[in-house]
């Protein structure tokens, strides 16, 4: 069945995801300067590799998502134990923006489904 308006839900998926990483963007800077050195002291033994610029940063908080979210990954990474010595509001604050990572991913990706299918 064919949408009416397809500009209209392209458009509003385009801004949702617009609005979205530009949230995500400045989560990262605030978790970057508030909270990502403390977590390198504790999950990486003081190993400031994730806070050296911004473009690490994301890649670590993305990092430590995974590893409060899964203790596959936490094993995985040696910080099973390690992860249990971190605040759980910081650690909400990290799967946070995880999951606002993934919802920008995936709007993203319903925009460009939404260019191929109708042509806009």
């Amino acid at each position: 069945m064919p949408l009416k308006n397809p500009e209209n839900i392209f458009l509003i998926l385009l801004l949702s995801w617009g609005v979205s990483s530009f949230i995500w963007i400045i989560l990262v800077f605030y978790l970057k300067s508030k909270w990502l050195p403390l977590l390198e002291d504790i999950l990486d033994d003081g190993v400031r590799f994730y806070s050296l610029n911004i473009f690490f940063a994301g890649q670590g908080i993305l990092q430590y998502a995974t590893v409060f979210l899964s203790s596959f990954h936490a094993k995985r990474y040696g910080m099973i134990e390690k992860r249990n010595n971190v605040p759980t509001y910081i650690q909400k604050l990290f799967v946070f923006a995880f999951y606002l990572f993934i919802l920008s991913i995936a709007l993203m990706a319903a925009s460009g489904v939404m260019v191929k299918m109708y042509d806009l």
